[in-house]
C-alpha cells in the first residue's frame, strides 16, 4: 500500500464535491493539453450516473492547508460498474499543484481494492479488467500505471480542425463548404421534445460494435446528452430517409471552440456519405458561431474507420491517448 504524504486525507466523494473535483479534472486537463482548457468529462453529469456510487466508487484527496495551492482538492478517482463483457472502467487525476508526490499510486491502491470486488460481482466466466485511458507524458500517473502491470490495449485520438481564417487550406475550405447530401438524404435540427427517443433507438444501434459501449436505458442516455447543462439543440443535426433516422451528430461549445460529442450513422446508411455530410454542416454550424478549432475523441481502432472519416474532412491527430488494462485480483464472492 502507498502511504499519503504527510497532512493529505483520502476520502469518499460526496455530492458537494463536484465543483472542487471538476477543478482538479480541468487544471489537469490544461496542463497535459498546454492550454487552459476544461475537461471533456463533466463530473456533474457523472456523479449523476447510476453506475457510480459516490460511496464507493469515488474518491478524493483533500491536501493540507498549508499546501500553499489554492485547489481544495488535490487528487480525484473513480470506477465505474463493471460492463457485462468485464470491463471495469476507471480514472485518477492528480492538480498540478500536487504531482510529484505520489498521489496518483494511493489512488490506484483505491482503485484496484475496489476493482477486484467488482470483478467478483461478475457472471461466472467473465474475467475482470480494470481499464483505464492516460495520455503517455511525463505527468506521474502514467508511469505509476506501467510500474503496475498495466499494458496497453488500444489507443484514443483526440483529433482537431481550425477553422480560423488565417488557417486557411485547401482541406478546411471543403471542411465549411455545404455538403452534398447523398440521395434521399435530408437533415434538419433536433426537434427537442420530439426527436429524443428515436435518436436514442439509433444511437443504440450505431455504437453497439463500439469499444467498451453498452446499452444505456433513455433516462441514462438523456443524462448525457440532453440532460447536460452545456446542452444546444441548435449543434445537434439529424439525417433522415423518410421517417427512418440514418444519422446524427451533435456538439457543444467550450473554451471558445467546439467538441463533437457524437456522429453516429446506422448501419444501412454507413459509406453513402452520410456520416462525413453530418460533419462538415456541424464544422459549418460551429463557424457561425465564431468556434476557430474543433475537437472530438475517437477510438484509433474503431470498427468503421472513424478516425479515417475525420481526416478526409480535414482533421488531423492532436494527442494520443493509450487505454491501459490490467488483470485485477478477484476477491471472492460474498456470500
Amino acid at each position: 500500500m502507498s502511504g499519503l504524504p504527510e497532512g493529505y486525507l483520502l476520502r469518499y466523494a460526496s455530492p458537494g464535491d463536484v465543483a472542487a473535483a471538476q477543478q482538479v479534472l480541468d487544471a489537469a486537463e490544461s496542463a497535459d493539453c498546454g492550454e487552459s482548457r476544461h475537461h471533456e468529462m463533466r463530473l456533474e453529469m457523472e456523479f449523476r450516473d447510476p453506475r457510480l456510487d459516490l460511496a464507493r466508487d469515488v474518491w478524493v484527496v483533500v491536501p493540507p492547508a498549508a499546501s500553499g495551492s489554492a485547489a481544495s482538492l488535490a487528487a480525484v478517482a473513480m470506477v465505474w460498474s463493471p460492463h457485462a463483457t468485464g470491463e471495469i472502467p476507471s480514472d485518477q487525476y492528480v492538480h498540478p499543484d500536487h504531482r510529484g508526490r505520489g498521489l496518483c499510486a494511493v489512488l490506484l491502491d483505491a482503485v484496484e481494492e475496489r476493482a477486484a470486488e467488482l470483478a467478483g460481482t461478475l457472471a461466472p466466466g467473465v474475467n475482470g479488467t480494470l481499464v483505464t485511458w492516460c495520455e503517455p507524458t511525463g505527468d506521474e500517473c502514467f508511469p505509476a500505471l506501467k510500474a503496475r502491470g498495466f499494458v496497453c490495449g488500444r489507443e484514443y485520438f483526440e483529433m482537431r480542425i481550425d477553422l480560423d481564417e488565417g488557417a486557411a487550406t485547401d482541406a478546411l475550405t471543403a471542411a465549411l463548404t455545404r455538403p452534398r447530401w447523398p440521395e434521399g438524404i435530408t437533415a434538419w435540427p433536433l426537434r427537442v421534445g420530439r426527436d429524443e427517443p428515436a435518436i436514442h433507438i439509433a444511437d443504440a444501434e450505431a455504437f453497439a460494435e463500439h469499444h467498451m459501449v453498452e446499452p444505456r436505458t433513455y433516462a441514462e442516455w438523456r443524462l448525457r446528452h440532453i440532460d447536460r447543462p452545456d446542452f444546444d439543440p441548435g449543434l445537434w443535426l439529424v439525417a433522415w430517409e423518410g421517417d427512418e433516422i440514418a444519422g446524427y451528430v451533435s456538439a457543444f461549445v467550450a473554451d471558445g471552440g467546439g467538441l463533437v460529442d457524437d456522429l453516429a450513422v446506422r448501419r444501412a446508411w454507413r459509406r453513402r456519405g452520410v456520416g462525413l455530410a453530418l460533419l462538415q454542416e456541424e464544422f459549418r454550424a460551429l463557424a457561425t458561431r465564431g468556434v476557430t478549432v474543433v475537437r472530438l475523441f475517437v477510438d484509433a481502432q474503431n470498427v468503421t474507420g472513424a478516425a479515417r472519416l475525420y481526416e478526409r474532412a480535414g482533421m488531423r491527430i492532436a494527442r494520443r491517448f493509450e487505454v491501459l488494462e490490467k488483470k485485477p485480483a478477484r476477491a471472492p464472492r460474498r456470500p
